[in-house]
């Protein structure tokens, strides 16, 4: 008897520690189909408060190609909703297609979230912030490697 209780507490233990993390703005991330997150991250998680766009175009002295590159940028600021979190910006990079995207990394020098998404996605971005409602900066760095990255909205209400 007193070896089955034994095993049942180191049963339930093993439940404890197993189960995942839960954080702020879980609710608003993709089940976790491969069960990667299930450690506790570091979290960036800001809502966003004002936003510019920038539009350019550089030419590089002595490079193979004269042909000028254009890029645009979007810069999001805001107010972390983590305590004691240091980091409310993020920039945007849009890249064409074609171009690898790379993950989320946090540029400690500058303090800022570097988000890089496909250029198509720009109007869809520039829309969704000048809906009603917040928006959501977060990202996620996992032990294990996994980077997640994302721009997201508060739930809203359906109109009839």
């Amino acid at each position: 008897m007193r070896l089955c209780v034994l095993i049942a507490l180191a049963i339930i233990s093993c439940y404890t520690l197993a189960a995942p993390v839960t954080l702020p703005h879980d609710e608003y991330m993709p089940a976790d189909v491969y069960s990667l997150r299930q450690d506790k991250p570091e979290q960036i998680l800001f809502q966003v408060e004002q936003y510019r766009v920038l539009f350019a175009t550089e030419q590089r002295p002595g490079v193979v190609s004269s042909t000028p590159e254009a890029s645009s940028l979007l810069f999001l600021q805001g107010r972390s909703l983590l305590p004691g979190a240091a980091i409310t910006r993020a920039q945007v990079s849009f890249v064409p297609p074609g171009v690898t995207l790379r993950p989320a990394q946090l540029d400690g020098r500058s303090q800022t979230l570097m988000l890089m998404y496909p250029e198509s996605m720009l109007p869809l971005l520039l829309q969704q912030l000048e809906s009603p409602g917040a928006e959501y900066v977060q990202a996620r760095f996992y032990g294990n490697g996994l980077i997640w990255g994302d721009i997201h909205s508060a739930a809203q209400v359906a109109r009839p």
